[in-house]
């Protein structure tokens, strides 16, 4: 590479020698370390190419060698720049194309995140917007030991941070730490435990609180199920102070869900004719512009793209963006839907709402699905009984008891 950049910025020539001892020429250039290469002979003659400093020596190896030199082409930088020498415009033209590379340099054109797991790359895009640092703006505003700070700051569990800007990147790499930075703080605030839903209570444990409920009661959504308000009796038995303690303890009880959906008798299905249409689309800062043949009327297309953001080096980004666009003609056509295909859609929506309750720590104990049809939709109900935890915390409204002050009566002697 560098042996290539040597002959253009210097120039470099094709030289058709005749004469009587080529081969002597040739020793001699090799011996006082003068470059040629590419040699290749045609008729009587040699072709091979040599630098202009290389052939600003070998004249006295030309009269030794007895030998004729005729130049067929020039190549290299300087004779660019001698042919062109009167064309102002084009070298306006190349120095302008540099101011605009030097002042593009300034800026940040892409952003890099690396090592992140547990946040997104839009959620760390967004912190840093919310920074002041985004697309586009200049290298030198940006301050990468507070960026480090702000991050560990922000997400406690990023324990190592190492920011750089390097061409018109910002390399951002992160490490996580996978174990709890932050102990929960235990809520010793007064609360009852209520039922979040209907269901049949089938196993209690109490740590702290009243029971209100026992095993095999039937309760509704909002029932107080332990109470936080336990009563202090005096000897009279009559309550004589109250006292508020955080209710806690786990119940599960046996609850049901019903889920209804309802689906149209037919189906749309888009089948591709074949025809296919390609383009291009650039866009560069927020100018867009797109070249394809505009689509025939009374037609329907897909269109997928594919973009790539442009950059001269590794790290020399720019803010342009090529792509390209492929569309595929299709029509579309109504027909009922098969039985299999019902069957299918039940079994799918039945597996997505089975996921949603297991993330929510329900277990499924019966699962019942029916496929009805009538004359204008397909209706498909899932009946789930399962067993949860089914208390929630709710705060209490504590009440201040004033107690009777005692009066002694006493009598004045005179």
């Amino acid at each position: 590479m560098l042996i290539w950049l040597n002959h253009h910025f210097f120039g470099y020539l094709l030289v058709e020698m005749t004469g009587f001892s080529p081969e002597r020429f040739f020793n001699m250039c090799s011996a006082h370390e003068i470059e040629v290469w590419d040699v290749f002979h045609i008729g009587h003659t040699y072709r091979f190419f040599i630098t202009v400093p290389g052939f600003r020596k070998i004249k006295p190896l030309v009269r030794k060698s007895k030998v004729r030199l005729r130049i067929l082409k020039k190549f290299g930088l300087p004779f660019f720049l001698y042919r062109n020498r009167r064309r102002k415009y084009y070298a306006a033209g190349f120095l302008g194309f540099l101011m605009i590379l030097y002042a593009l340099s300034l800026f940040i054109w892409d952003i890099e995140f690396d090592g992140n797991q547990m946040y997104t790359y839009d959620t760390l895009l967004k912190f840093c917007e919310s920074e002041e640092i985004r697309y586009g703006m200049k290298k030198s505003k940006i301050d990468c030991d507070v960026l480090e700070e702000s991050l560990r700051t922000r997400f406690p569990e990023i324990t190592w941070v190492s920011a750089r800007v390097s061409g018109t990147r910002l390399l951002v790499k992160i490490k996580e730490n996978e174990v709890l930075s932050d102990i929960p703080v235990r809520d010793e605030t007064p609360c009852d435990l209520v039922a979040q839903k209907d269901g049949t209570i089938t196993s209690m444990i109490v740590r702290s609180g009243v029971p209100k409920v026992k095993i095999g009661d039937q309760v509704k959504a909002g029932d107080v199920l332990v109470s936080g308000t336990l009563p202090i009796i005096g000897d009279n038995e009559e309550v004589v102070n109250t006292h508020y303690v955080h209710s806690d303890g786990d119940i599960t009880a046996r609850t049901e869900y019903h889920y209804n959906r309802n689906l149209p008798l037919f189906k749309t299905i888009d089948v591709e004719t074949g025809k296919v249409r390609k383009g291009q689309y650039v866009k560069a800062f927020q100018f867009s512009f797109l070249l394809m043949r505009p689509r025939p009327e009374g037609t329907s297309w897909k269109r997928t793209m594919e973009e790539t953001q442009l950059h001269l080096f590794e790290n020399f980004y720019l803010p342009i963006y090529v792509g390209m666009i492929t569309g595929k003609e299709y029509i579309s056509y109504e027909r009922p839907y098969t039985d299999a295909e019902k069957k299918e859609l039940a079994d799918q929506m039945n597996q997505n709402f089975q996921k949603k309750l297991l993330e929510k720590g329900v277990q499924i104990l019966e699962n019942h699905v029916k496929i009805l049809d009538n004359e204008s939709l397909c209706r498909i109900t899932m009946d789930f009984v399962t067993e949860e935890p089914l208390g929630k915390q709710q705060a209490l409204e504590m009440q201040t008891t004033e107690e009777p002050e005692e009066t002694n009566n006493s009598n004045e002697r005179n």
